[in-house]
C-alpha cells in the first residue's frame, strides 16, 4: 500500500511543469480555437468583474447608498451590473466544447464511452472543487459541515446550501453532464438535420419553464429589479427561484450544442452550412447589446418610468437565452472563415475579421486558461481588493463608491486571480487532467 502511494506521489510530481505549464497558459497552440478563447476568456473577466460590483453594493448595504451608487453608473455603463450573464456564456462555452467531442467521439466510433466522459469530467472537476469546499468552508465550518453532502452531490442550487458561493453553477453543469452523452448518442443517431432540429425545438421549449416559474411566482415580475434588497424586497425571493435553478437556465447549454453542430457539421454526417451575411450579424449584435442591459438596476432608468409587470415578464423570461443566441451569432460569424466567404459581402466580410482580431486578442487566452480556477477562488481576491483599494477592513467607514475605485478594485482582483489561477492550474489542474487520461489509457 504504501509502495502503490509512493509511485502515485512520484508521478503527480512528475506532471508538475511550470515551464511547459506557462508556456500553456500564454501562448497558443494550432489546435486551439482563439475565438473560444476570447469568449471564455472576456466571461472569467466579466465574473470577476460582477462580483467586484456586487461587492461594492455589499460594502454599501443600506439601500439609499446602493441606489445613489448605482444612480452614477453612465448609462453607455448600465451593462456592468448585468455581466453576470457571463455565467451563461460559460454554460454555453461549455456545452460546446463537450457537445463537440462527444460528436467526435461517436463519429469515430460510433458509440459514446459514457463511463470515460464521466471520469475525464470528475479529475477535472473534483480535485480543484473539493478544495474550494476546504477554503470556502474555513469561513463558517459548522454551516459547511450541515451542507456538504449537497455539494458533494452537486444539488446545492436546488437547496440553496452552497458553501461555494459560484456552487451553483456548477451544479447545473454537473447536473447537465449527467444526461449530456446519453443526449448526444440518441440524437447522433438520427439521420440527416434530425438531431439539429430536436435541439433547436428544445431551446424554444427552454423559455417555457421560465415563464412558469414567473408566474408561479409572481413577486419575480412585478417587483423592480432594483427593489430587490433585504431593506425593500428579499433578493432570495427571485434568486431561490430563478435565478439558481437548473430548469431557467438550459438554454444556454442547448444554444452550446446547437453551436457544436452547426460549427462541426461533419461530424453529425451534415453539409457544411452557407456563410451568412451582414443580417445575421446585425442580428446578433442588436440581441447582445439589447439584453446585456437588463434589467436595469438605475431607478430613474426610462424602463422604470415606464414600467410594467408584464413587459417585465417578458424581460425576465428572455433575457439570458436571446443574450446568448446574439452571442452565438456573432462567435459564429468570427470562426467563419474569410477565404470560402464568397457569400458575404466585402464590408461583412471586414467586421468578421475584425471580430475574430478582437476575440483572438492575447489578453484574454490566460484568462481563458485557467477560468476554473480563477472562477471558483476569485472571491478572497475580490475581497484583498477592496481592502486595497479602500485601505481599511471596516466597511462602515465606506459610505460611497465610485465608479473609478470599482474598476480599481475589478483590476487589482481580476491580477490576483490570474496569478492563483496559473499556481492551482500548474499545481493541481492540470496533473489531475493527466492523471485522468493516463488512467483511461491504462484501461485500453
Amino acid at each position: 500500500m504504501g509502495l502503490a502511494v509512493l509511485s502515485m506521489w512520484s508521478n503527480y510530481r512528475q506532471r508538475i511543469q511550470w515551464r511547459a505549464g506557462l508556456q500553456r497558459v500564454f501562448h497558443r497552440g494550432p489546435q486551439d480555437d482563439p475565438v473560444v478563447d476570447g469568449l471564455r476568456g472576456m466571461a472569467s473577466l466579466s465574473i470577476v468583474l460582477f462580483h467586484c460590483f456586487f461587492g461594492a453594493m455589499f460594502l454599501l448595504k443600506d439601500f439609499d447608498r446602493i441606489s445613489a451608487f448605482a444612480a452614477q453608473l453612465p448609462a453607455w455603463l448600465g451593462f456592468l451590473a448585468n455581466t453576470d450573464k457571463a455565467v451563461d456564456v460559460f454554460f454555453m462555452v461549455s456545452a460546446y466544447l463537450l457537445g463537440g467531442a462527444l460528436m467526435r467521439e461517436f463519429a469515430r466510433k460510433g458509440t459514446i464511452e459514457v463511463r470515460n466522459f464521466y471520469i475525464r469530467r470528475l479529475f477535472r472537476i473534483y480535485p480543484l472543487f473539493l478544495l474550494g469546499l476546504a477554503v470556502y468552508a474555513l469561513g463558517n465550518p459548522s454551516l459547511a459541515a450541515d451542507n456538504l453532502i449537497y455539494n458533494l452531490l452537486f444539488i446545492d442550487n436546488f437547496q440553496m446550501k452552497n458553501i461555494i458561493p459560484v456552487g451553483w453553477s456548477l451544479s447545473i453543469e454537473m447536473q447537465f453532464y449527467l444526461v449530456l452523452p446519453m443526449l448526444m448518442g440518441w440524437l447522433m443517431g438520427m439521420t440527416g438535420q434530425g438531431g439539429l432540429r430536436v435541439l433547436q425545438c428544445l431551446f424554444v421549449l427552454s423559455f417555457v419553464p421560465i415563464l412558469a416559474t414567473a408566474l408561479l411566482y409572481p413577486v419575480t415580475y412585478e417587483t423592480p429589479f432594483y427593489l430587490f434588497h433585504p431593506q425593500r424586497m428579499a433578493p432570495e425571493l427571485f434568486l431561490n427561484v430563478m435565478y439558481f435553478q437548473t430548469h431557467t437556465r438550459i438554454g444556454p447549454l442547448l444554444l452550446g450544442l446547437i453551436w457544436a453542430w452547426v460549427r462541426h457539421p461533419q461530424d453529425a454526417g451534415l453539409p457544411a452550412p452557407t456563410p451568412r451575411g451582414m443580417v445575421w450579424m446585425l442580428g446578433g449584435v442588436a440581441l447582445a447589446l439589447v439584453w446585456a442591459y437588463f434589467p436595469p438596476y438605475q431607478q430613474d432608468s426610462w424602463y422604470y418610468q415606464h414600467f410594467s409587470p408584464w413587459l417585465n415578464l417578458a424581460g425576465q423570461v428572455l433575457h439570458r437565452n436571446l443574450f446568448c443566441l446574439g452571442v452565438l451569432l456573432l462567435v459564429l460569424a468570427a470562426q467563419s472563415q474569410s477565404a470560402p466567404a464568397r457569400g458575404l459581402g466585402s464590408m461583412s466580410v471586414a467586421i468578421t475579421a475584425a471580430l475574430r482580431g478582437f476575440l483572438g486578442w492575447g489578453l484574454w487566452r490566460p484568462f481563458s486558461q485557467v477560468v476554473f480556477p480563477v472562477y471558483l477562488f476569485h472571491f478572497p481576491m475580490v475581497l484583498v481588493a477592496a481592502i486595497l483599494t479602500f485601505q481599511t477592513t471596516d466597511a462602515s467607514t465606506i459610505s460611497t463608491i465610485s465608479v473609478s475605485q470599482l474598476l480599481c478594485m475589478f483590476g487589482i482582483a481580476a491580477s490576483l486571480s490570474l496569478l492563483l489561477g496559473i499556481v492551482l492550474h500548474i499545481l493541481i489542474e492540470q496533473p489531475m487532467i493527466d492523471t485522468g487520461h493516463a488512467l483511461l489509457r491504462d484501461r485500453v
